[in-house]
């Protein structure tokens, strides 16, 4: 069937530096007639995993990378074409989605008709694609998820969830830091994590759970599992501050027991 999406296992890497093991692979899933890969790096056990499924976002993915390297756990990095939106063919026609739109029906349907081209086929092939992409990495049996993203100027902020402004609706509470960009901050789905992240003063958004639009994210699908969702989003020059922000979130899972403690060196 045309929309069937197929996952095959292309490359396997080992990485071996003093003590320290990296293991690489690359998986591919078929779209349609596009192939879509995603690469995978992991440092002992897979937990946590973070997940970047923008392929213009690549601080984030750096980021993730080094503490990957430091304390251990998994980094899913979707990779397309280099940019936002994946580009797939089928039957003759040409689709376009935003890979962060597509876990909920309402959520592929909008994405699909917002980028110029609709289909039930196209609908239906997006769906067991990100349904493949859930299940072969076991995303939905994880005790925590952490996507990572990137903002840009004119981007989001920690700003579009205040009071009066565009995003509000999904807001369930939200801590602006007087001393941290705007552009650098956490969106989370459970009570805990923001309020060990408001504690330390980082930009932290809660979502309303109950009451956030179904926009077809990751936020969305996991807070329906019941699994915590934190995404951390930084400005895309800021390496350094995504990464302080990263091994934050690596220290609070671990002190909340929604994480192991990281390998020995």
């Amino acid at each position: 069937m045309a929309s069937r999406v197929s996952v095959i296992l292309v490359l396997a890497v080992v990485f071996v530096s003093g003590c320290t093991t990296l293991t690489s692979t690359r998986k591919s899933f078929r779209l349609g007639e596009t192939a879509i890969y995603a690469r995978v790096k992991q440092h002992g056990e897979p937990s946590p995993t973070m997940v970047n499924v923008h392929d213009d976002e690549n601080t984030s993915v750096r980021a993730g990378s080094v503490v990957i390297r430091e304390s251990g756990g998994r980094l899913v990095e979707l990779a397309h074409d280099g940019n936002r939106l994946i580009t797939f063919k089928l039957q003759g026609e040409t689709y376009r989605f935003d890979p962060n739109r597509i876990f909920t029906e309402d959520g592929i349907h909008s994405t699909l008709t917002r980028q110029g081209n609709y289909s039930e086929a196209a609908q239906a092939a997006v769906r067991n694609f990100a349904s493949q992409f859930i299940e072969t990495f076991a995303l939905s049996r994880e005790p925590v998820i952490i996507a990572l993203h990137n903002t840009g100027k004119g981007g989001l902020s920690i700003s579009s969830y205040e009071p009066n402004r565009e995003l509000n609706l999904a807001a369930a509470g939200v801590h602006k830091s007087k001393s941290r960009s705007p552009g650098d901050f956490f969106y989370v789905t459970d009570e805990r994590l923001f309020q060990w992240l408001k504690a330390r003063d980082f930009n932290v958004m809660l979502q309303d759970n109950a009451n956030v639009p179904d926009d077809g994210s990751m936020s969305v699908y996991f807070a329906r599992k019941g699994i915590p969702y934190l995404n951390i989003e930084a400005n895309v020059n800021h390496l350094t501050e995504q990464i302080e922000m990263v091994r934050a979130a690596r220290q609070m899972l671990i002190e909340l027991g929604l994480s192991p403690a990281p390998p020995p060196p």
